[in-house]
């Protein structure tokens, strides 16, 4: 089955978000690697700024969801959340598995905009970045201008859907 020119183009397009989002991820985690935010302490300064001095996490007891899980571990959460976010903006960068590293984003953002939420900082940045996510996943960008399109012509279709 040949694909239209309109299918094409709008493939291409798709890329071009998910090399964005990639883009958009790794710069963060690079500036977050440098201020140290993948540490115990970087991890807890990251919460209490987020939840104390911006009054976020109000929404659905997200700061306590938060408290009760996530910074009772800091350091492994820190470790955890270094390694994921560099793979997953990587992943979306050169489109490899393009639609779990798009609803790991997905869920990445989903939780900025719950962490966020209540503060003082312009949340709707979040809701963008969280819908263009999973806008990458679900059109499985990665088979433009990814590692993607390799697999699908190696392999074809995955064994378990929504691989590539």
């Amino acid at each position: 089955m040949t694909e239209s020119a309109d299918a094409r183009k709008l493939r291409r397009t798709v890329a071009l978000l998910r090399v964005t989002l990639g883009v958009i991820i790794l710069a963060t985690w690079w500036d977050n690697f440098q201020k140290g935010i993948y540490s115990a302490e970087g991890i807890i300064g990251l919460f209490n700024y987020i939840f104390n001095d911006t009054g976020g996490g109000a929404l659905l007891g997200y700061r306590g969801l938060i408290n009760s899980t996530i910074l009772q571990f800091p350091g492994q959460f820190a470790a955890f959340q270094m390694i994921a976010e560099f793979l997953m903006g990587l992943a979306l960068l050169v489109g490899l598995l393009t639609p779990l590293a798009g609803l790991a984003a997905t869920f990445f953002f989903l939780n900025l905009f719950l962490a966020y939420f209540g503060g003082s900082e312009w949340i709707w940045t979040y809701v963008l970045l969280t819908v263009s996510a999973f806008v990458v996943a679900w059109t499985r960008a990665g088979r433009a201008y990814g590692f993607d399109a390799r697999l699908v012509r190696q392999r074809g279709s995955p064994p378990f859907p929504f691989l590539w």
